[in-house]
């Protein structure tokens, strides 16, 4: 059992990207989002890099089956909306292997069987159009972009119905921890305003406005 991972699940995207935010490292995957609400993810890195198709075509990937049990499918097609690299087949067997869930810089397709099988889909749209004969795999398991987010292989990637996360692996216990305390702090002043206090001497109580802060 990956134990950091696991203290990742039991926190809110919200509460990490606040981690991140006070701590200066940029996370947050602008534009990509849950193609089936209410689902979670959070799973280390297993990365796919696309290029476009030459001459000669290539294959858009057999990987599926070396992705391991709780890891998470990131496919870097440099945001391209015409043309997937994530469907149907690929969703039923991630899911039979126990793949913690799919991001792509990109578009994917097929969607109803992640609702039925609510397997975590994350992406920049769904499209039918399909990426045979217009891209290819160029490499597995190098640095891929998600936007402006790059992702290493084995970083952690949370995602939620707020969006998607990418947690780099030499910073995660130092964001793991400020977002534990966030967290708390966060549970406190709920419970205070819940309980008859007034929300502004809650914040003010448990340092509400400095938890997003920068040191």
């Amino acid at each position: 059992m990956d134990v950091v991972v696991e203290a990742f699940k039991k926190l809110s995207v919200a509460g990490v990207s606040d981690a991140m935010d006070r701590l200066g490292v940029v996370g947050q995957c602008l534009g990509i989002q849950s193609i089936n609400q209410g689902n979670k993810m959070a799973g280390r890195a297993f990365t796919i890099k696309y290029i476009p198709c030459g001459i000669i075509k290539g294959t858009v990937g057999d990987y599926i089956d070396d992705v391991p049990p709780g890891d998470v499918v990131v496919l870097d097609n440099a945001g391209r909306l015409d043309c997937t690299v994530w469907g149907d087949i690929l969703t039923a067997v991630a899911h039979k292997r126990g793949v913690a869930g799919t991001v792509v810089h990109g578009v994917c397709r097929d969607v109803a069987r992640s609702f039925d099988l609510k397997y975590p889909i994350y992406s920049r749209a769904k499209y039918m159009r399909t990426g045979k004969d217009r891209v290819q795999v160029d490499a597995m398991n190098v640095p891929v972009s998600m936007g402006e987010v790059q992702v290493q292989p084995g970083d952690i990637l949370l995602g939620s119905d707020d969006g998607v996360l990418v947690v780099p692996k030499e910073k995660e216990q130092e964001i793991l921890t400020l977002a534990q305390s966030i967290s708390e702090a966060e549970d406190k002043i709920l419970q205070s305003a819940l309980t008859g206090m007034r929300l502004d001497e809650a914040r003010k109580i448990h340092k509400y406005h400095e938890l997003q802060r920068k040191a």
